[in-house]
């Protein structure tokens, strides 16, 4: 039976800062990483689609740019402090464009549950509500990156 408690707990808040932190991404990285993607859609799907293809990933790169700006306010209103710089990562790119969309399929994937704990350790509805908003582009970008993945295969 599903009871209520107080709404979040000390604990639950701690963790969503702690996630916060550890969600925001290496903007340098992730960058090269959309960058390569970008660079990198077959040719032999047709311009259309390779164009659509484009638009979409460029799409994704500018949502998650804003929630990287996002978490980083976040993270400073709860804190009063400025959000921790993530540890500067090499770059590999993947040994394919195929790969390279399942790579984001996952990360989307893994976004989504991380923003779900985010969202239960919140004090009040406005951090949820952004949090939310973000969680609902996580979803939407794994439905494009599955249309990517698709039309690119079935190619």
């Amino acid at each position: 039976m599903w009871m209520r408690q107080s709404y979040p707990t000390g604990e639950q808040l701690a963790n969503a800062v702690s996630l916060i932190g550890s969600s925001i991404e290496n903007e340098k990285s992730d960058a090269m990483f959309y960058e390569w993607l970008i660079n990198n859609v077959p040719n032999n799907i047709g311009e259309k689609a390779r164009q659509d293809i484009i638009k979409t990933i460029t799409g994704i790169k500018e949502d998650e740019q804003m929630h990287n700006k996002i978490f980083k306010s976040m993270y400073k209103q709860l804190t009063g402090n400025e959000a921790p710089i993530p540890m500067e990562e090499e770059f590999v790119p993947p040994a394919n464009f195929t790969e390279g969309i399942i790579k984001a399929l996952k990360g989307e994937t893994e976004a989504v549950r991380r923003y779900r704990t985010i969202m239960s350790g919140l004090p009040d509805n406005s951090y949820r509500d952004a949090v939310f908003n973000i969680l609902t582009d996580e979803i939407r970008h794994g439905i494009l990156y599955n249309y990517v993945y698709t039309t690119t295969i079935m190619s």
